[in-house]
């Protein structure tokens, strides 16, 4: 219950911040056009995440190959056409909306039963390919187990290595003053 009634606060408060952040013309002035990324850019160099949503893409891994319970909750997949910090910043921010109404949701369906599961110490042996849509984007889990209780092999790709190659775009033709927003926006 006190989640809940949270939860019509933070979102006047976030809608409040993301008027002011939308309008205000100091504000605008200096986050837009900064760390531009077209969209052609945003899909050629592996962007992911609010990165990639800003210069317009709706990939969302929750979306687009659902896990766990995403499939059963309703959320929008937030994307911007700027192309730049301002436009990432404004995803960001309406992301911050999604997840409240996601939190909504999950905890007016909450289902009956036990909510706490006890993973085995051993795997069985293979290989296993995993992603998720982490606050930065599309992260990466390889896995190869041999049966025991430590994997033989482990790979992550956070998203902030796939975003690297767009960001070194962004950079490009920029201002010194500009690095510390384009590496934020990220």
């Amino acid at each position: 219950k006190k989640v809940l009634d949270s939860l019509d606060l933070l979102t006047k408060r976030t809608e409040y911040y993301l008027n002011i952040g939308a309008n205000e013309p100091t504000f605008v002035n200096r986050l837009a056009g900064v760390g531009k990324l077209s969209k052609e850019q945003a899909i050629a160099l592996g962007a992911v995440g609010p990165t990639l949503r800003a210069s317009g893409v709706a990939m969302d891994v929750r979306k687009d190959d659902p896990y766990a319970v995403y499939s059963e909750i309703p959320f929008e997949v937030c994307t911007a056409d700027s192309c730049d910090v301002l436009g990432r910043t404004v995803v960001r921010v309406k992301e911050l909306i999604q997840s409240y109404k996601m939190i909504e949701f999950l905890l007016k369906n909450l289902p009956d039963g036990p909510f706490k599961v006890k993973a085995p110490r051993k795997v069985k042996p293979g290989e296993v390919y995993s992603r998720y849509e982490a606050p930065r984007g599309e992260n990466v889990h390889y896995i190869k187990s041999n049966g025991s209780d430590k994997p033989e092999r482990l790979k992550v790709r956070a998203p902030t290595l796939a975003n690297y190659p767009a960001t070194i775009a962004m950079l490009k033709n920029g201002y010194i003053a500009d690095i510390p927003l384009i590496f934020a926006a990220i």
